[in-house]
């Protein structure tokens, strides 16, 4: 996952895979079949770790409303640092592959509606609780949420200050009001 994330996934080298693994050629192979199905492999770890993340923060007991919060400012906060410059796995690798690659299209569209499908159902939450306002499209809320949070993301890797991550962050949270 680390040689894709750094280097993408054209410019990492079945050598660099084995080198970062500590794998013999046959074992990569064996396991995983070929270069591709490693890459996909690792996108789907990836995205498993940050999906985890993200329900732990939404299925919390409480407050709807409040879930969506920190989990939009926690998401602005990995926009800020070494961790923002470093982008994210999952755009990289739509932005470099997605156009010519509909494996990679096609995961990238999966992980975008199933962050939107855990968004809808907590904003729907928290437009029955009264906390969120009912005349919202949840599903349409959601879409935004996920597209304003990855093109944070996207600006993250050129070093935003955390007060300009924070403006960003307040203008993407007055959706909820």
């Amino acid at each position: 996952m680390e040689a894709f994330w750094e280097r993408g996934y054209h410019a990492t080298s079945v050598s660099d895979l084995l080198a970062e693994m500590k794998l013999n050629r046959g074992s990569l192979y064996g396991t995983f079949g070929d270069k591709k199905s490693l890459f996909l492999a690792a996108l789907s770890e990836y995205e498993r770790q940050g999906r985890q993340a993200m329900r732990e923060i939404l299925q919390r007991p409480g407050s709807a409303r409040d879930a969506i919060t920190q989990w939009v400012v926690e998401s602005g906060r990995q926009t800020v640092g070494e961790s923002g410059q470093k982008g994210c796995l999952g755009l990289k690798a739509a932005m470099e592959m997605a156009p010519q690659d509909r494996d990679v299209a096609d995961w990238a569209r999966e992980v975008a509606r199933q962050r939107e499908r855990l968004l809808a159902k907590t904003i729907r939450r928290g437009q029955a609780e009264g906390e969120i306002d009912p005349g919202l499209d949840a599903r349409a809320v959601a879409r935004y949420l996920v597209t304003a949070l990855a093109g944070l993301r996207v600006v993250g890797v050129s070093a935003p200050t955390e007060r300009e991550v924070s403006e960003v962050v307040e203008l993407i949270l007055r959706v909820l009001r």
